[in-house]
């Protein structure tokens, strides 16, 4: 299970639905898998926190960039949300990181 506590998913037809009845009205979020699987997004649907599931729902949709995330939030009329940035590391430090330079080798280099 990708986040400690969170029990189900939700298609994103069931959570565009949920949106246009107006039961999601805030509470989204988006995080940082506890198993570094990717980004999922959250919503909080009563008291109940879901994940943004695949097209079937059963299991959560892990996302490999935020952008991917958002748009398709905004897909389910989700335009306003949290994000939790905790673990998450950009794809240009990785690639930073890769070659071996820091901030500080980058400034060094002129780069």
């Amino acid at each position: 299970m990708a986040m400690r506590g969170l029990k189900s998913a939700v298609s994103p037809m069931t959570l565009r639905e949920l949106v246009d009845t107006g039961v999601v009205t805030t509470g989204a979020a988006i995080r940082f898998d506890d198993d570094g699987q990717g980004l999922v997004g959250i919503v909080l649907v009563g008291s109940d926190e879901l994940f943004l599931g695949t097209a079937r729902g059963n299991e959560p949709r892990y996302f490999t960039s935020i952008d991917g995330l958002v748009s398709a939030f905004q897909d389910c009329g989700i335009n306003d949300f949290k994000l939790d940035a905790r673990g998450f590391v950009s794809r240009g430090k990785q690639a930073s990181a890769r070659r071996g330079f820091g901030r500080s080798a980058q400034g060094k280099l002129g780069v």
